[in-house]
């Protein structure tokens, strides 16, 4: 059974993430019952479970919310020690590490430990136990503040934007109950900027050259025979059209529009063009408004851009029309 997940929006000028993944089945924002919920909680655990077989392992929940989750989890691993972080002051000589948890609301965590727990060298590997995974970026501040180099799991509830590739540097698995709003995160460099002005074959050759290796990295299940979006943001546009355009090849159906800056107002009817409208920090100047409008459901939605700043509002966007499967393209001009 996979929760029916909300998004919440923060009452907090302290928090750098505005939303909340809302989950029922968490005991936490919202009444629910309780052997439901461990149950639920449990079913990851048993995921972990036979990642860890035989190892010696600490699990570690994080504060606040996804502490009994950790907990349960713990309770059907073997052997397992359990500790969850806090933002409480606890004695200074049994702290094992400061780090930040830069989206919250609440940024300062700690993690103790006491007496021969303390000893991180006598675990074969260390288990984070999240709700929701976003970016991973937390748990990355911790690992540095620790200097761990044995074996970690980065587990969760829910992954939601989640790149496993930023954990290139440890040994790590990963294990989750549901990937909700998934994103796959793309790079490509040295691709030429038409602002500072560019040979117009050299450029429509580059476009094609990034076509073929965006089309070649996308996961053939997702885009072939499939209803495709493909989105450009603002001023970028021509790159995602012409990706679109190849795209046709193989896709089912393909669209493409883009994020403008143009503030227009939606309506409901058949005869007005512009049924629905999001608006969000544009991907380039977060001070200003960009809108994206009749965003609808697809099967693959690939958005394409040269921001270098950050995009997880336009993400957001995108999701909230029930787009599961996203490709987030970052081009480096």
């Amino acid at each position: 059974m996979h929760p029916d997940l909300k998004i919440a929006f923060r009452d907090s000028e302290t928090a750098t993430r505005p939303y909340v993944l809302v989950n029922p089945m968490l005991a936490k924002h919202l009444p629910t019952s309780p052997g439901q919920a461990l149950d639920y909680f449990s079913r990851l655990g048993a995921k972990i479970a036979l990642t860890c077989e035989g190892e010696r392992v600490l699990i570690i929940g994080f504060a606040e919310t996804a502490t009994a989750v950790g907990a349960a989890v713990a309770a059907v691993v073997k052997n397992a020690v359990y500790v969850h972080t806090t933002r409480e002051n606890l004695p200074a000589e049994i702290l094992v590490s400061e780090f930040r948890e830069e989206h919250s609301h609440a940024k300062n965590q700690a993690l103790y430990l006491d007496g021969e727990l303390r000893d991180l060298a006598q675990y074969d590997r260390i288990v984070f136990v999240e709700d929701e995974i976003t970016t991973g970026k937390t748990i990355l501040n911790f690992l540095r503040s620790i200097n761990w180099n044995g074996k970690i799991t980065v587990s969760a509830l829910v992954f939601n934007g989640f790149n496993e590739s930023i954990f290139s540097e440890y040994d790590a698995a990963f294990e989750c109950l549901q990937k909700t709003g998934y994103v796959n995160h793309l790079e490509f460099c040295g691709f030429p900027n038409p602002r500072f002005g560019v040979h117009i074959d050299k450029y429509i050759d580059s476009c094609l050259d990034l076509a073929l290796k965006i089309i070649k990295s996308l996961d053939e299940d997702d885009v072939r025979d499939k209803d495709i979006l493909v989105l450009g943001t603002e001023e970028f546009m021509y790159p995602a059209l012409f990706l679109g355009r190849e795209l046709e090849k193989t896709a089912r159906s393909v669209k493409s529009h883009s994020t403008t800056r143009s503030p227009l107002l939606p309506r409901e009817g058949a005869d007005y063009p512009l049924n629905s409208r999001s608006g969000f920090a544009s991907v380039y100047d977060n001070t200003r408004t960009t809108y994206l409008y009749n965003m609808e459901k697809y099967d693959a939605v690939i958005v394409v851009t040269d921001s270098d700043c950050d995009c997880e509002e336009l993400l957001r966007a995108i999701q909230e029309r029930g787009n599961r499967t996203v490709y987030f393209v970052r081009i480096q001009c």
